[in-house]
């Protein structure tokens, strides 16, 4: 019994306009889900372990640690970077020294998705959805996070940062109407399916030989579709863990919706421990805090990641790329209030997928600016390039099999060596 929702899900499919019956197959591709943590990381409390470093005020009993190729600042407090480390990094990329050129936070969040700070650019999950050879039902979806967009707005689907999207596909945001509302009923809904049937009677009848199957075809996918857009493969509403919104839950959903095929990009935000935020300019001491949680959600859905397979029955682990990001660093030096202020340093680091896991590109000096380097080895080098948004950006497009040439007008160049 085809419902409202189930029918309107059919008119992407083409069953009802004859213009939308070509679909691309294409090969299963490379899916990105973005983990943007908001207001401004510390790489010192992780990415960057400059304690020989006079000038940079370490954190006390911080001490450096290599694991699996990755140099990091170890705590006892924050066992879960540790057991990542362990666990994964083999499979994950550190990228330092990406240089923001700001230290506002929305000029930064701009900089840091799109390159540039103007106001008319996609970001790089709408890049990245827009330019596919598959037709997802959800491009880009957004579970919380930022999403920057220009020419390709069409692409970015937003679950809403309490999942109402969910909630109006399975007709439960009705209940929260202030008006009287009446469902369809069953009579509505059997016009509904016979006059669909006879639709796809009237195409069969009409078209070439063979195209019948097809919209059969046509016809079974969409139903699939709109179950799954109704939450029954994909849930949108967020879960919460205590006082936060538990990230490894939405991080599963957005699994969900890459194991159906639904969606090739996706993201999701952190705002740390119990939502307190990441701009620490008072108690520093926060951030430890909120990488051990941050970690420890990873930690989780790396684990649920690992037992998934794609649509073609491939481990989907080696499909999904995971990149956390965010829009700045953490000045070297603690404040009057023990915290740091805004610095225009940053990192990045990439996880699974066709990542080459197991290094770190890049660096940071003893000021804690970030070192040159040859883009095409990624070994640090005084007559190289410094890297810039853009550089990050070109390596998710190729990552992607797609030119950043063809993207890019500054014309950044992938990180070769962070890719398999």
């Amino acid at each position: 019994m085809l419902t409202r929702r189930q029918l309107l899900a059919l008119l992407p499919a083409g069953l009802l306009l004859p213009s939308g019956l070509a679909r691309a197959a294409g090969t299963p591709e490379q899916r990105f889900l973005f983990v943007y943590v908001r207001g401004g990381w510390d790489v010192l409390s992780l990415f960057a372990p400059k304690f020989d470093a006079p000038l940079i005020d370490m954190e006390e009993a911080a001490v450096a640690a290599e694991i699996n190729g990755i140099s990091f600042v170890d705590h006892e407090q924050r066992p879960s970077v540790r057991e990542f480390m362990e666990l994964w990094g083999d499979r994950a990329c550190v990228i330092n020294g990406i240089e923001v050129r700001s230290i506002t936070h929305e000029r930064c969040r701009r900089i840091l998705f799109t390159g540039g700070s103007g106001e008319a650019a996609d970001g790089w999950p709408v890049m990245l959805a827009a330019n596919t050879l598959t037709d997802y039902r959800l491009p880009h979806l957004v579970l919380s996070g930022p999403a920057f967009t220009a020419t390709n707005a069409s692409k970015v689907v937003r679950a809403g940062q309490s999942g109402q999207l969910g909630s109006l596909l399975d007709g439960t945001a009705l209940d929260l109407s202030d008006q009287i509302v009446q469902l369809p009923s069953e009579l509505s809904r059997d016009a509904q399916r016979s006059f669909l049937e006879s639709r796809l009677g009237a195409f069969a009848a009409s078209s070439p030989p063979g195209q019948h199957q097809r919209f059969a075809s046509l016809y079974e996918e969409g139903i699939a579709n709109a179950r799954a857009l109704s939450g029954e493969s994909v849930r949108l509403e967020p879960t919460w863990d205590g006082c936060n919104r538990d990230l490894a839950s939405d991080m599963m959903v957005a699994f969900d919706a890459f194991e159906a095929g639904l969606a090739r990009c996706a993201i999701t935000e952190t705002l740390g421990w119990c939502e307190t935020g990441w701009d620490t300019h008072t108690n520093n001491a926060q951030q430890g805090i909120h990488f051990e949680q941050l970690f420890a959600y990873l930690n989780e859905a790396m684990a649920d990641l690992s037992t998934r397979q794609d649509t073609d029955g491939a481990p989907l682990s080696e499909r999904v790329n995971i990149v956390l990001l965010s829009e700045m660093g953490r000045h070297p030096q603690f404040n009057a209030s023990s915290g740091r202020d805004h610095w225009t340093w940053t990192s990045a680091m990439l996880v699974g997928g066709n990542t080459r896991g197991g290094q770190v590109i890049g660096g940071f000096d003893d000021s804690l600016g970030g070192m040159p380097l040859d883009t095409a080895t990624g070994e640090l080098d005084a007559q190289g390039t410094t890297l810039q948004p853009g550089h990050l950006g070109a390596t998710l497009l190729a990552m992607a099999d797609l030119d950043p040439g063809d993207y890019l007008p500054r014309g950044e160049q992938p990180l070769l060596g962070a890719l398999e």
